[in-house]
């Protein structure tokens, strides 16, 4: 079997706003092979920048496109695929943007690797230890801290056992922040579990506050209160802080992680697998975070390709509570495939279809394609 083209779709809604949803605008890959398999993956990152990154042509051996690297080869050997298409891109890669990308191909090459052999992806990686998994329904702030509330206890209503909110006006204030949690509390009821996620970084003493005051409302995470790059930072908070604390979406391969767990200090890390390697780099990751009992609870706002990509791994884990699920209403999240992954009363299921378990609906990538 032979790769023949990686192709890019991008898809955009008419109505782009300046909000924390990166499910706007997003890059669909497909690798196709001469023996009509196609692998669907995505890159959850600027789409436009990803295409760039992928249909590149060669520069230098050190600063090529993916799509170069990777036409003519067995797209089964997905380990010396990653090696090669890590080690041919060091001039401008490395990590952030190389990484997104080269993470959507990793996604479609597992899918790929799972539709030749006739087995979904969780048994390429050693099997289910779980198939049914707790999704905490992941949702934006509202304007108001009643209306936020009134969609979370919606949420309740329909089954979840846990939720995020975040982004929003969060960080502002820190009275204000503390005050969102103590209502949310109040209206869930003791039974509830509640993560907030700040979007933006704050100072470290805002965040050493919030750490010990939401620790009254038990929260059951303080999602990214500094920033990104802040390792040292994230080592203080962590021990400061009662509520425990999470963070690594923007982190984008298995040494960040390493760092923020050794370095830093981190209980709870969030690998976005179309962002840090795809499904390779977060298998090792587990690895890495499971030899120092450490939670990966992966960062999942997208489509349902990531979604599926996420059950697959987290189905292989020895302890993951729950699957984040973007719970926002936007058709290139619940009108993308042919058979939407959906939670029941909470719960979601990892697919059992052959690869990623996938299709995408052809009148969706119509309808918001998008070729700038």
């Amino acid at each position: 079997m032979k790769i023949t083209d990686v192709e890019t779709i991008l898809l955009r809604l008419p109505v782009v706003r300046e909000i924390g949803d990166g499910c706007q605008t997003i890059c669909v890959i497909r690798v196709h092979t001469d023996e009509g398999i196609v692998g669907i993956g995505e890159a959850h990152t600027n789409p436009l920048a990803a295409r760039a990154v992928i249909e590149s042509p060669l520069y230098s051996v050190s600063a090529q496109g993916l799509k170069h690297i990777l036409v003519g080869e067995d797209p089964r050997d997905i380990n010396r695929l990653w090696d090669k298409m890590y080690k041919h891109t060091q001039t401008y890669g490395r990590r952030g943007l190389l990484m997104h990308a080269l993470s959507g191909i990793d996604l479609a090459l597992w899918d790929i690797l799972g539709k030749s052999v006739g087995q979904p992806v969780y048994r390429l990686l050693g099997g289910a230890r779980r198939k049914a998994h707790y999704a905490y329904a992941s949702d934006l702030s509202q304007p108001t801290v009643e209306e936020t509330i009134e969609l979370a206890l919606e949420h309740k209503e329909n089954g979840y056992r846990a939720m995020k909110f975040g982004w929003g006006a969060l960080g502002k204030d820190r009275k204000s922040d503390i005050a969102v949690a103590a209502r949310l509390r109040q209206a869930l009821g003791p039974d509830f579990d509640i993560m907030i996620d700040m979007g933006f970084s704050v100072p470290l003493d805002h965040a050493i506050h919030l750490g010990r005051a939401y620790a009254e409302h038990d929260l059951f995470f303080l999602e990214e209160p500094l920033s990104p790059d802040d390792v040292a930072g994230f080592a203080k908070l962590v021990a400061a802080s009662p509520t425990p604390i999470a963070t690594g979406e923007k982190a984008s391969h298995e040494f960040d992680y390493l760092d923020l767990m050794d370095r830093g200090q981190l209980r709870i890390v969030q690998p976005d697998i179309a962002r840090m390697g795809g499904i390779s780099s977060t298998m090792r990751v587990i690895a890495h975070a499971e030899a120092r009992n450490v939670r990966v609870i992966p960062h999942c706002w997208s489509t349902d390709i990531l979604v599926a990509a996420t059950l697959h791994c987290i189905s292989t884990m020895h302890d993951c509570p729950y699957l984040e699920y973007n719970v926002t209403d936007n058709p290139l999240r619940t009108d993308l495939l042919v058979d939407p992954i959906r939670p029941v009363r909470g719960v979601v299921s990892v697919p059992e279809k052959p690869g990623l378990g996938i299709e995408l609906r052809e009148d969706t990538l119509k309808r918001f394609r998008w070729d700038p």
